[in-house]
């Protein structure tokens, strides 16, 4: 069986996961996999160990080398999330024949959307988190669904011993993750600033994006030591071995799923406290592998509890442990996507015209991915230049007057974070219909 994939990148999660899944399969077993990458990658990591276990990679193919591929394979796997180069690609190859698997690495509760265009295709349908269940338009369309998770912690050291501690004594708190503002609780400096004043400073681990807004954010609440940000490390692992605790309030429409930085910090023992958001709580159990809050007073309550008990914060760590290393394993993912495999197997190639799903121009295919069809509503990541935001789509297509127009509205409403429910702009005459061919960048 020969599985290919199509993802615009390999980074973050996305690489994670595809490495994992194909390294596993490569050293063995019935399914083969090949990959086209739609970018040039800015970090090797992934690419680099998915073509060293055997599996052929192409990287920015062309219209010609995308269409050969797609021909010589048995199961089409897109890593679909709303990067705008995933519609140019597939809109450009015209109608063609595929068995088609979608892995959905957006929740799809909120902005961005999965495109409803995919509701009623032939495509199967497989989320990376239970939480976008509850999205319903799939299945209210009749739409079959399954769930498979895209982390894993294969790659995690040993759980490390951890000394006792005595209540208030050596208790260290952090976060892990991106700094995007677009997946960011709005007032996350808030949240930080309820920390007990002895557990300070919070330690930020990840690349130092929107360092000086936050910086500054704690500056104006007086708090100017709440935050020591410590970039981009190496060794992961022996930085969580060092927290007690994972500080991690996430803006409640974030587009995460999989969530793997809470996942490798509760692998190594770390406790966390996160907010009552669908993600999250599809990964936490609340008071056995870590604790979920729905406010700033919760999260003050719950950090002074695992501050103030450290027997109760060294027995949560271990069933946090536990419960991950068991649940998030590259076995775990392949045997639950090889079993998608073979359903979808029994099917005959079907046919797709992949305009139908996302439109024909770069303003629909920016559209597709926007809850309600509207510009505004439900991006989280509306002002940044990349995350699928009207300003990516632009870098991509220049010349389209829909992303142009809505790229100036955002910047002038200053849209950050924020739903903008206001009318959907008129469309100037003699716009549609337009046919996009450019495949290539």
């Amino acid at each position: 069986m020969k599985v290919l994939h199509i993802t615009p990148h390999l980074g973050g999660g996305v690489g994670r996961a595809l490495s994992c899944l194909i390294r596993r399969a490569e050293a063995g077993g019935s399914v083969r996999h090949a990959l086209l990458c739609l970018e040039q990658p800015e970090k090797r990591q992934a690419i680099d160990a998915i073509a060293a276990a055997g599996c052929p990679v192409t990287v920015a193919p062309t219209l010609a080398e995308a269409r050969a591929a797609i021909a010589d394979a048995d199961i089409v796997q897109v890593e679909l999330w709303n990067h705008p180069e995933i519609p140019r690609l597939l809109c450009a190859l015209g109608p063609v024949s595929m068995r088609l698997l979608t892995w959905c690495h957006v929740s799809g509760l909120g902005g961005p959307s999965i495109p409803p265009g995919l509701s009623g295709t032939p495509a199967a349908i497989v989320f990376t988190s239970p939480c976008s269940l509850q999205g319903g338009f799939l299945r209210a369309a009749g739409q079959q669904v399954a769930v498979v998770s895209s982390a894993s912690v294969d790659h995690m050291p040993a759980l490390p011993p951890r000394m006792p501690r005595l209540a208030g004594q050596g208790f260290r708190i952090g976060y892990v993750g991106t700094l995007d503002f677009s997946k960011l609780h709005p007032d996350f400096v808030g949240f930080l600033a309820e920390l007990p004043d002895e557990s300070l400073p919070v330690h930020l681990y990840g690349d130092n994006t929107n360092q000086e807004a936050l910086e500054a954010q704690c500056s104006a609440i007086g708090r100017p030591g709440l935050l020591r940000f410590h970039g981009h490390v190496s060794d992961i692992a022996g930085a969580l071995a060092e927290l007690d605790v994972l500080a991690y309030p996430l803006d409640p429409a974030h587009y995460g799923t999989a969530e793997n930085a809470l996942v490798e910090a509760m692998a190594m023992g770390v406790v966390p406290v996160v907010l009552d958001n669908p993600a999250e709580r599809c990964i936490v159990s609340d008071g056995e592998t870590g604790l979920i809050v729905r406010n700033r007073d919760g999260f003050r309550a719950a950090l002074r509890r695992l501050h103030d008990h450290p027997a109760e914060c060294a027995a949560m760590a271990r069933r946090a442990a536990e419960a991950v290393r068991a649940r998030y394993t590259a076995q775990v993912m392949e045997e639950e996507m090889n079993a998608q495999y073979r359903m979808l197997m029994q099917r005959e190639r079907a046919p797709f015209d992949f305009r139908t799903v996302f439109g024909q121009t770069p303003g629909d295919w920016y559209l597709s991915f926007q809850p309600t069809g509207d510009p505004h509503v439900g991006a989280p990541a509306t002002s940044e230049p990349r995350k699928g935001s009207v300003h990516h789509f632009l870098a991509k297509f220049p010349d389209d007057p829909d992303l142009q127009g809505w790229a100036d509205e955002a910047l002038a409403r200053r849209l950050v974070a924020v739903s903008f429910a206001g009318p959907k702009p008129a469309r100037r005459a003699g716009m549609r219909p337009r046919t996009y061919l450019g495949a290539r960048r």
